[in-house]
């Protein structure tokens, strides 16, 4: 029988040189899409490129004043209870734990990941209030828990080949009055399967996917088990900025990647061709990605 989605989602995430890859080049704390300045032709400014690591934090930071703010208007303090799904490194997990005193629940399918995450937990003061749980989003474990205030997800969604049945566990534990959803996504565009169908199969092969979710998707699903569409923000273009800077960062530390830190040739050289297709189906108007926050 061939291996489920989550079984290839798994042994991807816990190959040691693509862990290596994405701790070194996200910095370790955040493995997402980041949120990037806009270009500016002011001569006394940076010229350099924000560091993946900041804008990364940066997505961090948007959701969390999304949250807090109109429409949302969603309250986070000590007594907040947060499911992360698909929580990779723990590093939004931290900062709400540090910044609000929130609780938080990290669930996630890597071993290694989830290792590292506890370790920095413990690392940053912060192991009281957070707690890492292996598992996967389309079948929450009961060790996780119910009637949380917040679910939380980052760039996690496009794994999984049942998405109506993701939508429907967040549904079975999220609060039934006043909670809220917030999740950041890469997406299909509406046409995009059928405007370049070899470029998209050959990415949802790579992914073993057979589709993406759209925004359409998103709204329609939550709409029906009675969620009221309180945001969606549209970043697009941080998308393509995100996978151009990962590209030429790669290429500028390939050689110290293989040498000092040992991760595969193998590996690096599907990681180029990768980013590639991604930043080829953002300029081709295939994909997109954004902010959506959901309430009760």
């Amino acid at each position: 029988m061939a291996p489920s989605t989550t079984d290839q989602t798994q042994t991807y995430y816990d190959d040691p040189s693509t862990n290596k890859f994405y701790t070194f080049l996200w910095g370790g704390q955040d493995i997402h899409i980041g949120i990037y300045p806009p270009t500016t032709n002011d001569p006394s400014a940076d010229p350099s490129p924000p560091s993946i690591t900041s804008a990364s934090h940066a997505t961090v930071k948007h959701m969390i004043q999304t949250l807090i703010s109109p429409p949302s208007s969603f309250p986070l303090t000590a007594q907040t209870r947060i499911l992360d799904l698909g929580a990779g490194y723990g590093g939004s997990a931290r900062h709400l734990a540090k910044t609000h005193a929130s609780q938080v629940v990290c669930l996630n399918l890597s071993r290694l990941q989830n290792e590292r995450n506890e370790q920095l937990c413990k690392q940053e003061g912060v192991a009281d209030r957070i707690r890492v749980v292996e598992g996967t989003f389309e079948a929450i474990p009961a060790s996780v828990g119910e009637n949380f205030d917040v679910i939380w997800s980052q760039d996690s969604f496009l794994h999984s080949r049942d998405r109506v049945k993701v939508i429907n566990e967040i549904a079975r534990v999220l609060k039934h009055t006043g909670g809220r959803v917030i999740f950041t996504d890469i997406l299909a565009t509406p046409d995009a399967f059928t405007k370049e169908p070899e470029l998209m199969k050959t990415m949802m092969e790579r992914l073993h996917l057979e589709d993406l979710a759209t925004v359409e998707f998103y709204k329609r699903e939550f709409g029906e088990r009675g969620f009221r569409d309180l945001v969606y923000w549209d970043g697009k273009e941080h998308f393509q900025t995100h996978y151009r800077q990962l590209g030429e960062e790669l290429g500028r530390r390939r050689k110290e990647l293989v040498g000092s830190e040992g991760v595969d040739e193998g590996v690096l050289e599907r990681q180029v061709s990768g980013l590639a297709k991604w930043v080829e189906a953002a300029e081709k108007g295939c994909v997109e990605w954004g902010v959506f926050c959901f309430g009760r």
